[in-house]
């Protein structure tokens, strides 16, 4: 962590030092009219006080002393960092404007390199401090409609519709392969049959179909009860909470779902209390 700090401010360093030899050549340029070579000078001395400020995230100051420079020698280098400055502070307004400033100014016949790479950097910035206005000033999104049955309460589990859904494919699953063993005795007893007489020694093997066919005709039973009950449960999801109602009344506890299902022979039987 030391050594990443320390390669940071190195750059940083790096990075002010070649700001201050691009911007002397630009306030070495020919002075304005009217501008005296004290006035220059000093002009130099303040920029390079200010981007030590500006470097030490002393946004305020250095901006103060930009303008300061800025009014004993113009240079398109100093309303740049007086833009940036505003923008560190949040003042985006005036830094737009000072942009505007840099992009509209006419540039001399031959300007200083310094000068062309101010306007150029602040047509970039320009673009990302317009861009974070419009972000700005957009409306705030409209909060969202709640989702149907969302204002009634909040929805109960899904885990009993699962169990039910999971017990009706092991029934379904169960019978049809019951099914296809008794079919497949029958099949067979009715091979080794002469008609509709049968040796003695299949009435074992008959007996076993017989009971296939039950055990597969009750977990066909079993799997569709289940599975409509599951059918019932998602559609339910008991455990949910209820809403006051249109008069501002407490709610009443919601209900729970509670299902049973039962087999016997030869019948079925489902119960359920909403």
């Amino acid at each position: 962590m030391k050594r990443t700090t320390m390669l940071s401010t190195c750059l940083r360093r790096c990075a002010f030092a070649v700001t201050l030899l691009a911007a002397s050549p630009a306030l070495a340029a020919k002075p304005p009219e009217g501008a005296s070579a004290e006035a220059q000078q000093l002009a130099r001395t303040k920029a390079h006080e200010g981007l030590k400020l500006y470097g030490a995230d002393r946004w305020q100051e250095a901006f103060e002393v930009f303008k300061e420079a800025d009014g004993l020698y113009h240079a398109p280098t100093l309303v740049l960092y007086m833009a940036r400055c505003q923008r560190k502070l949040g003042r985006l307004e005036d830094a737009r404007g000072l942009y505007e400033q840099v992009l509209a100014e006419p540039l001399p016949e031959d300007p200083p390199a310094a000068f062309l790479d101010a306007r150029r950097d602040a047509e970039t910035e320009l673009a990302a401090v317009r861009a974070a206005l419009e972000a700005r000033a957009a409306p705030a999104p409209a909060p969202r409609a709640p989702a149907p049955g969302g204002a009634a309460g909040e929805r109960g589990s899904l885990l009993p519709a699962g169990l039910a859904f999971g017990l009706g494919a092991v029934g379904i699953g169960v019978g049809a392969a019951t099914g296809l063993v008794s079919l497949s005795k029958v099949s067979d007893i009715e091979s080794r049959c002469d008609g509709k007489r049968c040796p003695p020694e299949l009435k074992g093997d008959a007996d076993a179909a017989t009971t296939l066919g039950h055990v597969s005709t009750v977990s066909f039973i079993v799997g569709a009860a289940s599975a409509a009950a599951g059918v019932v449960l998602l559609v339910v999801r008991p455990g949910g909470d209820a809403a006051p109602d249109a008069a501002g009344a407490a709610p009443q506890a919601r209900r729970g779902v509670v299902w049973r299902a039962g087999v016997g022979l030869g019948r079925v039987e489902i119960q359920g209390t909403f």
